[in-house]
């Protein structure tokens, strides 16, 4: 593993100053928070004055489980509603006799609602989503491409982006800021809905997804649970800390890949790592203390799942400040650049404990959500403050 230089310390404020109180804490974040705006990821537009959801569809799926294809219209500015934009979202809800059967095993499950995935990305495959499903889970999914379309070296303004420019509005947004908007105007959906548990909010996706849900969640605490997935440079995965291979963030930021997806100054800290001012487990600090969940494959080397278990153990100070140490999490697997159905067991499992107090057992791969196959001695030394 190539070390840049030791990840800095996210308990010291610009001026010099240690964090030691609770309140310097919650100042220090808001700090972090600005920084990574201003930094990295720009700023992005609050709601729409308007939001209009139609239903497409409705179906019954298997085991009586209800399916719902929704539109949902965007008018951002109700002075000029013909810019407005489209986004194609995908509604699973459990079925009663699903719902009967988790109170039955869950003394608090259902008791204000039940508990939502708001997931980054067209999911459609039935073996992941039944995992949650048939526990429960509702599932709000959508195409992000809708939103901001990609093709690599050539970035283009998608529909979301286009209406603000249209309407005069200033944001240094990329990509993964637009994607992640999406995300929350999805929570926000379902906050206004009876059957969810408006604290039982969950976000994930995989790759950009997973960078996409890592940004949402840490900016917007109404989400309960963050889970990014083989997110790597950008995402969960370290920028100082680079495993064999992995993207970094020269391949980010080429002009023959993605680098609109960050905002568009992010690529001046290319060959100048050593002088950014963070890492990403500044990023992941501020999800604490909500329950923070990376999965990875130990053989997706361009996700520098290595990178990321160093950021890991970079964020675990913050969670111990906070006194919520088991809520940071990772749950390595064998494999490569994919989300496995063991994944989202994984997510499953961190969920019904750390959201319904459902201790894991021991029928799970291993249920220790601090385990890394790695020498950690190794990765302890890539930081030297705690």
């Amino acid at each position: 593993m190539r070390l840049i230089k030791k990840l800095p310390n996210p308990f010291l404020f610009s001026n010099g100053k240690i964090v030691s109180t609770l309140s310097d804490w919650e100042i220090r974040r808001s700090e972090i928070c600005q920084m990574m705006s201003d930094l990295q990821y720009g700023t992005m537009p609050p709601a729409p004055e308007t939001v209009r959801v139609e239903t497409i569809d409705s179906q019954q799926i298997q085991n009586q489980n209800q399916f719902d294809q929704l539109r949902f219209i965007f008018i951002p500015d109700n002075k000029s509603p013909e810019i407005n934009f489209d986004l194609d979202v995908k509604f699973y809800r459990p079925s009663s006799t699903v719902i009967e059967k988790r109170k039955k095993n869950l003394n608090n499950f259902g008791q204000d609602g039940l508990p939502v995935l708001i997931y980054v990305g067209d999911l459609s495959d039935m073996d992941r989503i039944s995992i949650l499903l048939d526990n429960g889970y509702c599932i709000l999914s959508y195409h992000n491409n809708q939103l901001e379309p990609m093709e690599m070296g050539k970035p283009i303004v998608g529909p979301a982006r286009d209406a603000y420019q249209r309407l005069s509005a200033e944001y240094t947004w990329g990509s993964i800021s637009v994607w992640a908007w999406g995300a929350i105007r999805l929570l926000e959906y379902a906050l206004t809905l009876p059957e969810v548990d408006s604290k039982r909010i969950m976000v994930s996706g995989h790759s950009r997804n997973g960078k996409t849900a890592l940004l949402a969640g840490s900016t917007d605490d109404r989400f309960a649970l963050v889970n990014p997935a083989g997110s790597g440079c950008a995402g969960a995965g370290s920028y100082l800390a680079l495993d064999e291979g992995c993207e970094d963030l020269a391949a980010l930021t080429s002009r023959d890949r993605w680098w609109a997806w960050t905002q568009a100054e992010f690529e001046k800290w290319t060959g100048q790592e050593e002088n950014l001012p963070f890492d990403q487990h500044f990023l992941m600090g501020l999800v604490a203390p909500r329950p923070l969940l990376r999965t990875e494959g130990i053989e997706d080397e361009w996700a520098n799942p290595k990178g990321t278990a160093v950021a890991f153990l970079a964020t675990q100070p913050i969670y111990s400040f906070l006194k919520c140490p088991s809520k940071n999490g990772i749950y390595v697997r064998p494999g490569g650049h994919y989300q496995s159905q063991e994944d989202f067991e994984a997510l499953r499992v961190f969920a019904d404990w750390h959201l319904f107090g459902l201790f894991p057992t021991d029928d799970f791969p291993h249920t220790n959500f601090h385990q890394l196959p790695f020498n950690t001695d190794e990765l302890g030394n890539c930081f030297d403050w705690d």
